[in-house]
């Protein structure tokens, strides 16, 4: 069980990027294994058969079976960090690098803000990366999507805290 959430919110205490990015390589190969369960699941509600049609000499996916899939993707992806942030505030790769997300008093986020970090995580990357890297240019040490999001990422001292 992980120790309770605190309400150290210290420029020291904020996590460092390399532990964000390697919470995210973890946690991307979750999403992953998701994913083909997901693909699976959506694959057989349609049929082979039916995922698949045929034009001009080439077969080529549904579009009702892509937006499906798709859909299907983005929402078990949304509620596998929406379900771990608000409930422990860290993923299971976040866990792994011992970092938190939480709000600044200590507190558990909200999925509101849940949603918000995940639409606005991307982003924050695709943009190369600007937004992670704004985390150096301001006291917080918060990355853009964390401080329009309303929330930190912290580091979590196991060893210091005491279990409840």
């Amino acid at each position: 069980m992980p120790p309770p959430m605190n309400d150290t919110n210290k420029t020291n205490n904020s996590a460092a990027l390399w532990r964000r990015l390697a919470a995210i390589i973890y946690d991307s190969i979750v999403i992953a294994a998701i994913w083909i369960v997901v693909g699976f699941i959506v694959l057989s509600a349609f049929g082979i058969e039916q995922a698949q049609i045929v034009e001009n000499d080439a077969v080529v996916m549904d579009p009702w079976y892509r937006f499906t899939l798709f859909a299907s993707m983005l929402l078990s992806a949304f509620l596998f960090f929406a379900w771990f942030w608000t409930h422990s505030g860290q993923t299971l790769g976040m866990q792994a690098w011992k970092i938190r997300v939480q709000n600044t008093d200590g507190s558990a986020i909200s999925y509101w803000q849940a949603l918000q970090r995940y639409v606005l995580a991307p982003f924050s990357f695709l943009l190369l990366g600007v937004g992670y890297f704004y985390m150096y240019f301001n006291a917080d040490k918060n990355t853009l999507h964390d401080r329009l999001s309303g929330s930190v990422v912290i580091n979590v001292d196991w060893e210091s805290k005491a279990l409840t």
